[in-house]
């Protein structure tokens, strides 16, 4: 059997005349609204390192700067006023998808460049999504996150709108009728957050203890539990 492989000259340029749009996908939302129709779906929030530095698009525009939305730059207006900084240089990705909950819908509809993102910027981008998704029929249900720091912040911003102990869900105003939009944190890194907090249980010298109900709890406990 042979396999053919593309050279890396072609991969390359392929790749320089391949344009990959920053910030809200507005035509590919409208795109995939009409071939998949108006639905229920999942933003899916996440964000990745990427290398550092500068590039040319097939059009001649420079990509590599962190992406602000419009409220991010009434801010940075604000702020450069008083102190003049060059901008940034992105050095993580920001990737908000779309998942249909009752259909194979897969999308990314918006990408950003960060860097050093706030919880105040990661609202501004997020709600600019859903407002896009609501605007050709989309139903926006809920958002799902890892259990980053930011991510628990931005969650937390949304106490104020039903007034709940623990911030599950937000008024998502863009709907038609305010309706609420549920804040998950995902099964596997909860899962992953918990393997971990048995794991580190007694470990280093006993100086980090997982204990509930004045019991302290641990893989030999977790095992124990497991066999019987």
């Amino acid at each position: 059997m042979m396999i053919i492989l593309y050279s890396i000259l072609l991969i390359i340029v392929h790749s320089y005349h391949t344009s990959y749009p920053t910030g809200v996908d507005q035509e590919y939302i409208l795109e995939c609204c009409q071939k998949f129709g108006p639905q229920d779906v999942a933003v899916l929030i996440d964000e990745m390192k990427v290398r550092e530095g500068l590039v040319y698009n097939n059009s001649g525009a420079l990509w590599g700067y962190v992406d602000t939305t419009e409220a991010d730059s009434l801010l940075d207006n604000l702020v450069s006023s008083t102190n003049q900084s060059d901008t940034p240089l992105a050095t993580h990705a920001l990737c908000l998808m779309i998942r249909g909950l009752k259909s194979d819908l897969q999308a990314v509809v918006a990408t950003y460049g960060t860097h050093a993102l706030t919880a105040e910027n990661l609202h501004s981008r997020f709600w600019d999504v859903v407002a896009n998704l609501e605007l050709v029929g989309f139903s926006v249900r809920c958002c799902v996150s890892d259990g980053a720091s930011i991510n628990r912040k931005f969650y937390k911003m949304h106490a104020d709108d039903y007034g709940d102990d623990v911030t599950y869900r937000a008024t998502n105003r863009f709907a038609i009728s305010p309706r609420p939009l549920y804040l998950i944190s995902d099964t596997c890194h909860l899962m992953k957050t918990s393997r971990n907090g048995f794991e580190n249980s007694g470990a280093n010298r006993n100086s980090r203890k997982l204990v509930v109900s004045n019991v302290q709890f641990n893989n030999t406990a977790l095992f124990c539990m497991y066999r019987t």
